[in-house]
């Protein structure tokens, strides 16, 4: 070993050149395997995080990524009647405005959840209690949970919080305990109110408002859950048939909550990062195969003494040990930066909606997995190189077969890395063009001139809905008298709010009746009018919604262009009723919504509501006025920049009502930014894994070359006493580098076309392979091997004659 160090140490330029490029690569494939550790395998602090099961609803709702939430009766019956569960806990969303005498109103993720939420989860308050038991039922439910997030920002942790009271919702409440961000469920939630179910809702089973985790009693298997939800959901299918026939039940394993759209990336950026890596390990294979082949006369003279076969291999062995612990350890070291950039690369609002994000690092685990693929990586590049010392050690003198089909062998392993270089570079350009087309589907609102924010509209000051649906009526009325201001309106659900809609089941007065689980369901978003105007939304047929919707007389909805062509597809729906099925509420569609008619008076076209869900869905519009949102967005469409505004919307709302927050105001183009953050830090790891294996492949092609130039100065010296130029030599150097990148181009294409195709469907946004693609790499592919020849082709036309023939 110290022979080896003291040779590696007369050639520094090698040492950092193989240092550099292991390091480089072992640290991706660290710092990818601590996202895959933190996101998939342990995104959740919580003991025994394997016993926690979701309970959903097993029929998916209309497109992907939708709710399965369940009814509060099914819950309930839930709780009770399945043994595999040690306990059943329910939550549901629940905005609210939070009101105290350290800082401004301010609105608060939250959600209301049962008494047993965290004792479910498994996890204690780190400052006070937690919820009593009788904490969710009527009179004992005045009490809030704050994150250590929030009791940090508005508090300033005060450890005497436990025991404050706090305004909520114009109600006061007790504060009783902080929960670690780390046990936040769902991740993002700052307060946490008890969940007090009414009489009515008890024994409601048409509406599905309410989410559920169970965790599994010791021994207990997620299938003896399964077995007995099926036994379950099939009794209250026959106690229940107009409810509950064809529903059923589904558990997730709350490890596995992320895999749908975080996994397929996450595992493509680990492939990458694999492929970075043997394209790596090549590279220094074929440097140091060149390095054992210029040592020959060593090994040789070695053999005669004597020496052993580990003894001759001894020494080129040691040097390639040396080289990876040390490129091992660096890696080590640079995965945490690498680590910590990756993590800062999205914006806070959107990280803390993704468990396991904020706390990602470089962990054991993935420290010992990077170990193990450098050992692998060792024995690979080591035993390469000893069975290269011990075919040059028994060999008498120089061996010219030998070296050629040597130097063949590494202008296959070239070939091979460049096209699995050219395979990324098709894979992340094919992602990549598929993210940017996700992206685009926003563009039709011109974001840019749209200012954003939200209001929840807290029941103390605003018990019922006139009061509600006169507040917006009159903040936009006062928005609209502001000189920059083109339109105001409002809607529920905004674009790009990576939230989706709320989905109810309806019946059209002119088709047969459906039993509920039979009935169409579509998403149901509350809107203002001149909403499509804001939005630039077309009105394909009737009208928009109007001033005078909803006031008094006959409900109406406005539809989108999908809903037309689904559900009514033999007739136009302008003119016709729907009634909505008695249970709605749970999505939204309050006072003129259930079981009276609601007349269609329009269409609308189609938009994208977020990016993980590009598929036009069917959606009904209703009027604010007739069924007004607590919690609403504004969205303001300007003639100016939009933030230079939003100084005098604060003083609009702050005329209507002194203690209303604003919360995100911002323009919905950073919105909708924000919200496409997770694949833009897909596509930089992409992109950076395709760069730095282009450069691999590229410093590969330099590196045959430079060995090939140096093994035939003979050989370019008798071309030149022959009368070859200097032009013809070095071209003699560029076509060897392009025909070894071409083939492995050409092996790269095919191999990306394969895995293109076999991934399409699991791959989000990924479209199908396009021509242009193909030539922009197969470009790419000449011009880096062109620019990795210019160097040994220089050097081969500047061979010196006379010197050859004195040395020969």
């Amino acid at each position: 070993m110290r022979f080896a160090i003291r040779n590696l140490g007369r050639h520094p330029g090698l040492v950092f050149a193989i240092v550099g490029m292991l390091t480089s690569a072992l640290a991706f494939v660290i710092a990818s395997l601590s996202l895959l550790n933190g996101l998939l395998v342990h995104p959740y602090p919580y003991p025994k995080l394997r016993q926690l099961m979701l309970v959903r609803d097993s029929k998916p709702r209309e497109g992907v990524h939708q709710g399965r939430s369940i009814a509060i009766a099914d819950f309930l019956d839930t709780r009770e009647n399945i043994p595999a569960f040690a306990r059943v806990a329910a939550w549901r969303a629940r905005p609210l405005v939070m009101t105290s005498a350290e800082a401004d109103p301010e609105r608060v993720e939250a959600a209301a959840v049962t008494a047993n939420f965290f004792t479910t989860l498994g996890v204690a308050p780190m400052l006070g209690r937690g919820f009593t038991r009788d904490a969710d039922t009527a009179g004992h439910d005045a009490v809030v949970l704050l994150s250590r997030r929030l009791w940090n920002s508005r508090f300033g942790a005060d450890p005497s919080i436990a025991g404050r009271t706090i305004g909520l919702n114009g109600r006061s409440v007790t504060v009783v305990g902080v929960v670690r961000d780390a046990d936040c469920y769902e991740p993002g939630i700052d307060a946490w109110v008890p969940l007090v179910f009414t009489p009515a809702e008890v024994t409601d089973r048409t509406a599905q408002p309410v989410a559920a985790i169970g965790r599994l009693r010791d021994g207990a298997t997620e299938r003896e859950a399964m077995d007995q939800l099926a036994s379950l959901s099939q009794s209250l299918g026959t106690r229940y048939p107009t409810t509950n026939r064809g529903r059923g039940f589904d558990v997730l394993p709350l490890q596995r909550e992320q895999y749908e759209l975080t996994a397929p990336l996450f595992l493509f950026v680990q492939a990458a990062a694999l492929l970075v890596l043997l394209i790596a390990a090549i590279n220094v294979s074929n440097l140091l195969v060149a390095r054992t082949l210029d040592r020959r006369a060593e090994l040789v003279v070695r053999s005669m003494l004597g020496a052993s076969a580990t003894e001759v291999a001894g020494a080129p062995v040691a040097e390639v040990v040396a080289l990876t612990a040390v490129s091992a350890a660096l890696a080590a070291w640079f995965a945490g930066p690498a680590l910590n950039v990756i993590r800062a690369s999205l914006p806070e609002g959107i990280a803390r909606w993704i468990a396991g994000w904020s706390s990602l690092r470089v962990d054991s685990g993935s420290l010992v997995a990077g170990t193990a693929v450098s050992l692998v990586v060792t024995i690979a590049i080591s035993s390469a190189i000893a069975l290269t010392s011990l075919r040059l050690a028994r060999a008498s003198g120089v061996s010219v077969r030998a070296t050629r089909r040597s130097t063949w062998g590494r202008r296959a392993l070239v070939a091979g890395e460049v096209s699995l270089a050219a395979a990324l570079l098709v894979g992340a350009s094919v992602m990549i063009a598929g993210f940017t087309k996700l992206s685009a589907a926003f563009s039709s609102f011109s974001p840019s001139q749209l200012l954003r924010f939200t209001l929840t509209l807290p029941e103390a000051r605003y018990p019922d809905n006139a009061r509600v649906a006169s507040f917006h009526r009159a903040l936009l009325d006062a928005l609209r008298g502001l000189p920059e201001v083109e339109t105001a309106a409002l809607i529920r659900n905004e674009p790009a709010s990576n939230v989706p809609n709320p989905i109810a089941p309806f019946q059209r007065d002119d088709a047969p009746a459906l039993q509920p689980s039979d009935a169409p369901r579509a998403d149901i978003e509350v809107v203002s009018p001149r909403i499509f105007e804001t939005l630039r939304l077309g009105v394909i047929a009737g009208r928009p919604i109007r001033e005078g919707d909803g006031l008094g007389g006959l409900p109406v909805a406005v539809i989108s262009q999908t809903a037309a062509r689904r559900f009514w597809p033999d007739r136009d729906p302008v003119g016709t009723n729907v009634r909505f099925i008695p249970g709605a509420a749970s999505a939204g569609v309050s006072n003129a919504g259930e079981a009276e008619p609601v007349r269609i008076v329009g269409v609308v076209s189609d938009f994208t509501l977020n990016w993980y869900d590009p598929d036009k869905r069917p959606v009904i519009f209703l009027p604010d006025n007739q069924t007004p949102a607590r919690t609403t967005s504004v969205i303001v469409r300007t003639m100016t920049t939009p933030m230079s505004i939003a100084r005098r919307v604060r003083e609009v709302v702050a005329r209507l009502d002194d203690r209303q927050p604003l919360s995100e105001i911002q323009p919905l183009s950073d919105a909708i930014a924000d919200s496409l953050s997770p694949i833009r830090v897909i596509e930089q790891l992409l992109l950076g894994a395709a760069a730095l294996s282009a450069l691999l492949a590229a410093a590969g092609i330099y590196g045959v070359l430079a060995h090939w130039v140096g093994s035939r100065h003979r050989e370019l010296g008798v071309r030149f006493a022959l009368g070859a130029t200097h032009r013809s030599i070095a071209g003699l150097v560029v076509r060897e580098a392009l025909l070894t990148a071409g083939a492995g181009g050409v092996a790269g294409m095919a191999l990306a076309i394969i895995a293109i195709r076999l991934t399409a469907g699991a791959l989000l946004g990924v479209p199908s392979l396009d021509a242009r693609v193909i030539v922009l790499v197969a470009g790419g592919v000449f011009v880096l091997a062109l620019a990795a020849s210019l160097g040994p082709a220089r050097r081969a036309a500047r061979v010196a004659v006379a010197q050859l023939l004195r040395l020969e």
